[in-house]
């Protein structure tokens, strides 16, 4: 008995380890005869990014601003095609080699290269290729035809003119999310709804398609229209360009809008970036100036000083309201120089607009007062946010006298766009307002919002956000602006031939830290075309970070508008209101001649 007690006990391990032997040694012929096993069951489930809803400008889907496109990565793994047992209902298997013919044909391989990465069974997941076909795809993923693709589903977006609009469309990043423009701020809609998967991965972690349970497709983000009218938007940049390298400046802003609505036809901010690569922009170039960037406007905002003035008290107040340009005058204090100009004695409110008196604006803005000032600028837009649609928006900086008191120089100052600091959006917005015979609209971009069903969500209309001055002081003030691009005006190479200009340069000094850089200015211009019937208005700046010859706001900001102005009419078809001018010269050149040798007859040979 005791014999064979340990017998028993000699062999019951010995038996045991056999049956686990033998278990292990049938897991393992399992997993290179079994397609179950040789396809690892890692269960999961995750969501599918949906397709990024497309921007396009205005001319619609023909012409896409911005798309996603997807594409899918394809590995092979030669094990599980081996394995694998691949047939449709009522049919035999499919062979190996005609999943492998099935395979190549879809990608567009060589059958001989695909055939031999799928006997190297030794590596498992081999490259084969990036492919954005559908019908591959759709091929591919049919477990009933296929059999060891390892598919991963991506997207790619893509901005069709490369670094045009850049500031306005943004840019998206590695994981497909808006992080700056309109790609940020309608990121929500943009993206869509995600789909859900749950299936299985391999041991790498990619779908094995064939061993899918549950599939909910994705909804498609929607599409976003914008005002943006791309020739337009294309003139506006290459004449930018030409502006910075012609006169020297390190960077600039220009804008075109519609008169009456507010929609923006164009928008350009320099330096900029391109799309794809933001993260590697310098912080210069990802600010967007024309709507996210403080500047004091300088003798631009002498329009509105003048608009306020008349608005406020007409019987006071009018284009012939005459003052005194001496700076000595006991009755103001430390009143604004006008530099090397030499005026009459005595000129109107129309000619200092025209040649852009410092002094005799200033006084008037004294006499205006810190509230009256503040209360149209205020109607005017200034020291507020617009609400166009773009992230980065600044307000402004526009002191409040009840809260801040003016000191005796900021009363003559404020009204010469010194003291106050406002945006680009912002000052043509209420150049808008003048345009538009009083009435001020808010600034927009987006068009419409389109649901991937085609289904429009949003449909934007002109919003009016303002009345700051009667329609007669509008169009009071817009006949007192013509002359400035005019031989006698400070602009005269922002004439238009055909066309009357009611608009305004600006040349103002840099500051930093509360003190002004000497030689450093920006320069601007924002025109009205045509004066008579508004149709467009046009802000073009210039930023100088050297001292230049042609810093003045006439004498490069000027011809920067007027090339934008030119290209605008063209392709939104303006009629000229003075056609007789059409006939009358041969050419721009000859034209631009006749003004020059007029304004020496003038004196003005010296642009503001």
């Amino acid at each position: 008995m005791a014999m064979r007690g340990e017998r028993l006990r000699f062999w019951f391990p010995v038996a045991a380890l056999l049956v686990l032997a033998v278990y292990s040694g049938q897991k393992l012929v399992r997993a290179h005869v079994d397609p179950e096993v040789s396809a690892p069951k890692y269960s999961f489930e995750a969501k599918v990014p949906a397709r990024r809803g497309s921007i396009y400008g205005s001319y619609g889907s023909d012409s896409p601003l911005a798309k996603s496109v997807p594409y899918w990565e394809y590995h092979l793994d030669p094990v599980a095609l081996t394995n694998a047992v691949v047939r449709r209902k009522h049919e035999p298997p499919r062979p190996k080699l005609a999943i492998v013919k099935t395979i190549a044909d879809a990608l567009g391989l060589d059958y001989q290269r695909v055939k031999k990465m799928s006997e190297n069974t030794k590596n498992r997941y081999q490259f084969l290729k990036l492919s954005t076909d559908p019908d591959a795809h759709r091929t591919l993923a049919d477990s009933k035809l296929v059999a060891g693709v390892a598919i991963e589903g991506k997207q790619v977006r893509q901005y069709l003119h490369g670094r045009s609009l850049a500031h306005v469309l943004g840019s998206v990043n590695a994981e497909g999310i808006g992080s700056t423009g309109l790609e940020l701020l309608f990121n929500r809609e943009l993206s869509g709804t995600p789909g859900v998967v749950r299936g299985m991965k391999d041991a790498r972690g990619r779908e094995l398609y064939d061993k899918r349970i549950i599939s909910i497709d994705p909804q498609s983000g929607c599409d976003i229209y914008l005002t943006i009218e791309p020739n337009i938007q294309f003139e506006v940049e290459e004449h930018l360009k030409w502006g910075l390298a012609e006169y020297g400046a390190g960077s600039g802003w220009a804008i075109v809008m519609n008169a009456t609505t507010g929609a923006i036809y164009a928008l350009a901010s320099y330096p900029d970036f391109h799309p794809l690569n933001f993260g590697k922009a310098s912080e210069s170039a990802k600010l967007n100036r024309a709507v996210g960037f403080n500047f004091e406007p300088g003798s631009v905002m002498k329009v509105i000083t003048v608009a306020a003035a008349i608005d406020s008290n007409p019987k006071k107040y009018g284009p012939f309201t005459t003052y005194r340009t001496n700076r000595d005058d006991n009755n103001y204090y430390k009143l604004p120089g006008d530099g090397s100009h030499v005026w009459d004695p005595t000129i109107t409110l129309t000619h200092a607009i025209v040649h852009s008196s410092n002094i005799v604006i200033g006084k008037l803005a004294f006499d205006l007062g810190p509230d009256v000032l503040y209360s149209y600028f205020t109607r005017f837009g200034f020291g507020q946010k617009t609400g166009i649609e773009l992230p980065g928006e600044q307000y402004g900086i526009l002191p409040n006298p009840h809260k801040k008191t003016w000191d005796l120089a900021s009363r003559s100052r404020a009204g010469i766009g010194q003291f106050v600091a406002v945006t680009p959006i912002q000052l043509i917005s209420a150049y808008q307002a003048i345009a538009n015979n009083g009435v001020r609209m808010k600034p927009y971009l987006v068009d419409r919002i389109v649901g991937a069903d085609g289904t429009i969500l949003k449909q934007n209309e002109p919003v009016e956000i303002g009345r700051p001055i009667r329609p007669e002081t509008a169009r009071t003030v817009r006949t007192m602006m013509l002359d400035v691009a005019s031989p006698k005006g400070t602009a005269r190479r922002a004439a238009l031939r055909g066309y009357s200009v009611a608009g305004k340069t600006g040349t103002a000094q840099k500051a930093e830290r509360g003190h002004y850089l000497p030689g450093l200015y920006r320069a601007s211009f924002c025109g009205i075309v045509p004066a008579t019937d508004p149709k467009i208005v046009i802000l073009a700046s210039l930023d100088f970070d050297k001292k230049t010859l042609y810093h003045q706001g006439g004498n490069s900001a000027g011809p920067v508008f007027k090339r934008i102005a030119l290209a605008a009419i063209r392709y939104l078809g303006i009629e000229p209101d003075r056609p007789d001018e059409l006939g009358a010269y041969d050419s721009e050149d000859e034209f631009d001649r006749l003004l020059d040798e007029r304004a020496a007859k003038y004196g003005m040979v010296n642009d503001d």
